[in-house]
């Protein structure tokens, strides 16, 4: 019995270091590039080597750190052809969400994507950036979950963890007139959705996602590799 408390113990540190790190490098505390010590973190963390070095193994796999042999780990930094591979993949996942929506009617998870519109045009009016990015991804999120698969939620959370993404969405929307017309797409997504026609839901998702894509992968390119 005293064995399985043990290991039951270990378990929820490893995990609660795990989510902690995710979260620093999802929220850019640490930077793409940045070299993760050990050592430092046990001091950070207050715990020991072993969750530490468990948690980064985990975040390894989740595509967020590397680990390189004799040489220590560092958050993961992607190549420009990453950041194509990712986006294409979210313009896909999120396409078939919308599409998935509109086919279902959820009429719960359509007035949420209905109040984020609401939200947007008010941040629009007012220029409040930090509300217009908060309302965006009470958009995207109701979307995903309205389409009520608990995999692609996971998998599409798993990718946009790869980058700091909402910092990098401040960049998007400081390009001239990209945010007025963020605010259309999204309206014409809630517009399709509205009207029941998955095809039209799907098809304006994936061309908004598109045309986001275009500035954030610019801006992260930017950030990324030519602020030396």
């Amino acid at each position: 019995m005293l064995v399985i408390t043990q290991t039951i113990l270990t378990t929820s540190i490893t995990t609660q270091v795990t989510n902690a790190i995710r979260t620093a490098i999802i929220t850019g505390e640490y930077e793409p590039g940045k070299q993760l010590s050990e050592a430092a973190l046990s001091q950070t963390y207050k715990v020991s080597r072993t969750p530490i070095r468990e948690a980064l193994k985990q975040l390894e796999r989740e595509g967020l750190v590397e680990i390189i042999p004799r040489v220590g780990t560092c958050v993961l930094k992607p190549t420009e052809k990453d950041l194509d591979e990712l986006f294409t993949v979210k313009e896909a996942l999120e396409g078939f969400a919308a599409g998935v929506l509109t086919e279902s009617g959820n009429e719960e998870a359509i007035e949420k994507v209905k109040e984020a519109v609401a939200l947007m045009e008010k941040a629009v009016g007012e220029k409040d950036h930090k509300l217009f990015v908060e309302s965006n991804n009470q958009f995207h999120k109701a979307i995903l979950d309205g389409a009520n698969n608990s995999k692609m939620g996971y998998f599409y959370n798993l990718l946009l963890n790869q980058i700091p993404y909402n910092g990098y969405v401040y960049l998007s929307i400081d390009v001239p007139n990209r945010l007025e017309e963020s605010l259309k797409e999204h309206q014409r997504i809630l517009a399709a959705i509205l009207s029941g026609d998955r095809e039209a839901a799907e098809k304006t998702m994936r061309m908004h996602v598109k045309e986001s894509a275009k500035g954030l992968k610019k801006g992260i390119a930017k950030k990324l590799y030519n602020d030396n």
